[in-house]
């Protein structure tokens, strides 16, 4: 029988980005992996990862090499245990892949943000590996390539994966030990409140940590039996093809405003983007490309009459999230933008990001508020639908239906709706 594990999440350590706590090695030591629906390597910090201490391990003789639009690493490979869940509600992933990464020293913030490392969610062909040749198994043992891999400059590292020694492949991710374990790998949902992390007064992390507005849960196996997180109807958009989360984004909407086109892919960018949007829980933002993102800002500019000066903050991308004085912003004046996906079956599927969903209150600091759509510079036609808009519904992802699989959007059931549903009970009764 299909099981499912049902997976308390926090947004605290990335930056807004979502974690969960895994346990790794026989020590099980604790770390809190990012979810992201880009990747799909299950990867530790070096700092992170104690393998003295790991009566587990088995060292193999593959090595790992992976860039984010943020941040790179590199590092050998091992097999492990691996624990999800907590007490009661678990399961232990005996001799799953971990990469151990070394991280580049080009950029000055770890890719990682303040957790440990990353759980990829996305499709097994991303979880590229090199693999040493018969010349350099014959010379040096598991262990030693193990050592040498995390001794070596990260630069240095990345070109010998490049030469001879190395053969290109990948590896099976975590997914294939869950299936054994009966648990659908294939579908997973997200259940979460925000984009950015709630501060509350004083920006104290652990303070932070404490608020239910920064929590979240994660659900993996059949997320459609879970009937208290989401309320029908359910719409689904088509995805096409399996190398990320590729959808069809038609347009977006400000407020009553005709919709706005969104642009094709070039031709000579389809190969490698496949197409012009992607649904994806690594990103805190909505990205636009620049065209797109011109369009949209016109028409909120129509519609809010300090919306230029409040926005000249966010005219760019930053990897530091930036914001301006909370006491300035007045939600009700701003347009309701809608996002017109192409669904499973062809049809218009319309979601809707509400202002509280694209400025967040109380980020980066408390009373401030963060603007979260941004414009996508020399970048291909390909919009970013993250975490504005996965926060806004209980977003499935079903790798199992049709050709390449659908993300799916319900309505969220919140603990307000709970307890307005159980005020209805008792007033009715009383």
């Amino acid at each position: 029988m299909t099981r499912s594990l049902r997976l308390p999440i926090t947004n605290t350590f990335a930056d807004g980005g979502y974690c969960v706590r895994a346990h790794i090695g026989a020590h099980q030591q604790t770390v809190h992996l990012i979810l992201d629906t880009g990747s799909s390597t299950l990867v530790l910090g070096d700092i992170h990862y104690h393998v003295e201490r790991d009566g587990d391990v088995r060292f193999t003789y593959y090595s790992q090499s992976i860039k984010y639009a943020a941040g790179s690493w590199h590092g050998p490979v091992v097999k492990t245990t691996v624990r999800l869940g907590i007490f009661g509600h678990s399961i232990s992933l005996p001799q799953t892949y971990v990469a151990i990464a070394k991280e580049s020293q080009e950029t000055k913030e770890s890719c990682f943000k303040k957790a440990d490392g990353i759980m990829g969610l996305a499709y097994q062909p991303l979880n590229h590996a090199y693999r040493c040749t018969d010349k350099i198994t014959c010379e040096m043992s598991e262990q030693a390539i193990f050592e040498k891999a995390l001794a070596e400059p990260n630069e240095s590292a990345i070109i010998n994966l490049k030469t001879a020694d190395y053969v290109a492949t990948t590896l099976p991710s975590y997914f294939s030990e869950l299936e054994q374990r009966q648990i659908n790998a294939d579908k997973f949902a997200f259940w979460l409140h925000r984009s950015s992390v709630y501060n509350v007064d004083g920006n104290c992390l652990r303070a932070a940590l404490a608020h239910r507005k920064n929590h979240g849960l994660f659900v993996i196996g059949e997320p459609i039996f879970h009937r208290d997180l989401y309320a029908p109807p359910i719409r689904s958009v088509k995805v096409l093809h399996d190398k990320y989360y590729n959808v069809t984004l038609k347009a977006v909407k400000c407020g009553e405003n005709e919709g706005i086109k969104a642009p094709a892919l070039d031709k000579s960018d389809e190969a490698r983007w496949c197409s012009n949007a992607i649904v994806d829980s690594g990103a805190t933002v909505i990205g636009l490309p620049e065209s797109l993102y011109n369009e949209v800002i016109e028409q909120i500019f129509s519609c809010v009459d300090n919306a230029k000066t409040l926005l000249e903050p966010f005219a760019a991308f930053s990897l530091e999230e930036q914001g301006i004085d909370l006491e300035k912003l007045d939600l009700a004046q701003w347009p309701e933008l809608t996002f017109v996906l192409e669904g499973d079956e062809g049809e218009d599927v319309l979601l809707s990001l509400p202002p509280e969903a694209y400025w967040q209150e109380h980020a980066p600091t408390f009373n401030q508020a963060s603007f979260k759509i941004f414009p996508l510079k020399h970048w291909p036609n390909q919009s970013i639908l993250g975490l504005p808009l996965i926060s806004q519904y209980y977003t499935i992802f079903d790798r199992g239906q049709g050709t390449n699989g659908v993300v799916s959007f319900a309505r969220k059931v919140t603990l307000s709706d709970t307890v307005d549903a159980l005020k209805h009970v008792f007033d009715k009764n009383s």
